[in-house]
């Protein structure tokens, strides 16, 4: 790498483990998905089964740590083979339902948000029909095109990841927290005491990297418009003998995108590093007090492993509300974008054209 590369990377490198600059745009543009609902709201019954099949599936994954605790209380420990035997059917119909659940609600959900993106999509492309041939000579083609297929994408990646999980996470982390106190409320203050710190750590990583997702798109329309002006212009490119120069702006775009793109894969490893750093050092405290808890007979061993269970999941849902929020983020600038679009005002249609026949010599 050159030394202007070393620079920007070393340059992006600071900036990414800044923690007294404040990420800007840290709002939800709600106003965008109030005006997204419009798209929404034909599609409402289906995303209601769709919401209804999520919750019992997300149900269902809480039994299954508590089922760990029957197997090793009541049939191992016990040598009783009965139990064992209705144990093991449980676990059996538990995944199986869930995995049903899982695979029907998601591609209902799946099929229902394609639709409703369409629409969307279909609305762009007919306001642009509308518009006058001006907007298309001032604005660049590759813009344009990257406003209705990846924005639009991008809304799309982000129902299809995100608005589904908003009620399954809650219930899971409330479901989570419920069985852990049951379970032992003393070990489950000592299970939460550093989970703020993760959770600090992961808003703010997560927020800077909202910035950071911005700026790569930008960075990947900016290659797009280059390759279609230049394609659409190649000829006057060769008889101009500017291969040359063109090549070398072509060469520009694509090291800011890939400068872009690399602090943003460092921005994304500290947002899941830190956390998941903080989760060890919580993991080890739990081990070590609930084993103790263990071998003073104050706590099953079958209970000590269950609780593990629900406190190895319980920063995935912390996690994924903090990555919904950033989604949302996301998905208000690949809206507006789309939205800038279908603001710019159509031009008044023409007259029909009339013929020779309907024309009047009167003046």
């Amino acid at each position: 790498m050159h030394a202007g590369g070393r620079r920007r990377v070393s340059k992006c490198f600071r900036a990414t483990l800044r923690w007294t600059v404040p990420a800007n745009n840290s709002a939800v543009p709600f106003a965008q998905y109030r005006r997204a609902l419009a798209y929404v709201v034909p599609y409402w019954r289906g995303l209601l089964l769709v919401l209804v099949l999520g919750l019992f599936s997300t149900a269902v994954g809480l039994v299954q740590p508590y089922i760990s605790r029957l197997l090793i209380d009541n049939a191992l420990l016990r040598r009783d083979m009965h139990a064992l035997g209705k144990i093991a059917v449980m676990m059996v119909l538990v995944t199986a339902i869930g995995f049903i659940l899982n695979i029907v609600s998601s591609y209902c959900y799946v099929r229902l948000s394609s639709e409703c993106l369409f629409d969307m999509r279909l609305a762009v492309y007919r306001h642009l029909q509308r518009l006058s041939h001006r907007y298309f000579t001032k604005g660049k083609l590759g813009d344009i095109v990257s406003r209705i297929n990846n924005d639009i994408s991008e809304v799309q990646r982000i129902c299809s990841d995100t608005l589904l999980s908003v009620l399954s996470n809650i219930l899971f982390l409330a479901g989570s927290i419920a069985f852990m106190v049951w379970l032992n409320w003393r070990l489950f203050l000592v299970s939460v005491a550093l989970l703020p710190v993760g959770i600090l750590a992961l808003r703010h990583y997560q927020a800077r990297l909202t910035k950071q997702t911005r700026q790569l798109r930008e960075r990947s329309s900016d290659i797009g418009s280059f390759l279609i002006e230049s394609l659409l212009g190649m000829r006057l490119i060769v008889a101009s003998g500017n291969e040359q120069r063109e090549t070398e702006k072509f060469r520009k775009y694509n090291s800011d995108f890939v400068q872009s793109l690399l602090c943003m894969q460092l921005l994304s490893f500290l947002a899941s590093a830190v956390p998941g750093t903080v989760l060890t050092l919580s993991t080890a405290i739990v081990f070590f007090y609930g084993g103790k808890l263990v071998i003073e007979g104050q706590f099953t061993l079958g209970g000590l492993v269950a609780f593990m269970a629900y406190h190895l999941r319980l920063l995935s849902p912390v996690q994924n509300l903090l990555g919904i929020y950033t989604n949302l983020l996301t998905g208000g600038v690949a809206l507006g974008r789309v939205f800038e679009v279908l603001d710019v005002p159509s031009f008044l249609r023409l007259a029909p054209f009339l013929g020779p026949d309907t024309v009047s010599s009167a003046i």
